[in-house]
């Protein structure tokens, strides 16, 4: 009953933030004098004609035209066994997040999910359009392991990882950054930096103490570790910019002066 009660509660709380969010957007087009009976109607008329999806998919492609260039992120998976079935929801949703948040960027990368399986995959699989739909907004996945997956590209991945002694202080362009998939990282703590050195990859953490005051824990997110990353280039290579962007207010971030050690 108190579950029910509290999901009743979360969902309520959701359903007046999105009420109050289409309030704003309204009063928002009135004051800017748009027609929006117009809108409506010519969005109904590219969506029956699938122009609306055409042009979707052309921005799209000179998107993505442009990460090819660009850094790649990757999700490993391979700490499934490690973690309860609650911490593997929790990853399978963070994964899901990762790939939205790719979709709309501005400048999106290629993101790559090795070691997918067992309960993670079978909780991704009831996702409509996964993977197939998936693979074409530059996203790829395998069950066999991060080495395996990228075995050609070995000596480019880079594990982000708390625990490293390297500050990340720049993001570099021919790297893959490997984001450990792992939900509770205070009960696995080491386990990536552990994994990254048998393994022989090089290891770096986000530079979050070098630019912010956290007074809670630095524990990230895969997605926001994966947004941070995204929104650094989309803010001009500003860490502080990208971190105040994504970071939620639980976090309680704060500017801090520059200098001290990665986070």
């Amino acid at each position: 009953m108190k579950k029910r009660k509290r999901l009743e509660k979360m969902m309520e709380k959701k359903r007046r933030r999105k009420e109050q969010d289409k309030a704003v957007k309204l009063a928002r087009a009135v004051a800017e004098g748009r027609d929006l009976d117009e809108e409506r109607r010519v969005q109904e008329a590219n969506a029956a004609s699938g122009a609306g999806h055409a042009r979707r998919e052309q921005k799209w492609l000179r998107r993505i035209e442009e990460a090819k260039n660009r850094f790649k992120v990757c999700v490993d998976c391979s700490y499934e066994d490690q973690m309860t079935q609650k911490e593997i929801g929790s990853l399978s949703t963070q994964i899901r997040y990762c790939y939205a948040i790719n979709k709309r960027s501005p400048n999106p990368v290629f993101l790559s999910v090795p070691s997918l399986s067992g309960e993670t995959y079978e909780k991704l699989a009831k996702v409509e359009g996964f993977p197939e739909r998936w693979k074409a907004r530059a996203f790829s996945w395998s069950d066999k392991s991060l080495v395996e997956m990228h075995a050609a590209e070995r000596a480019k991945l880079v594990m982000l990882t708390s625990d490293a002694e390297n500050t990340l202080e720049h993001l570099d362009d021919g790297k893959i950054y490997v984001i450990g998939g792992i939900v509770d990282r205070n009960r696995l703590k080491f386990a990536t930096k552990d994994r990254a050195e048998e393994l022989g990859i090089e290891t770096a953490c986000l530079p979050i103490s070098d630019h912010l005051k956290l007074f809670s824990t630095r524990v990230l997110t895969c997605n926001h570790v994966f947004d941070i990353l995204l929104k650094y280039r989309q803010h001009g290579n500003d860490w502080k910019k990208a971190m105040l962007d994504v970071l939620p207010k639980r976090k309680d971030a704060q500017e801090g002066n520059e200098g001290g050690g990665g986070g």
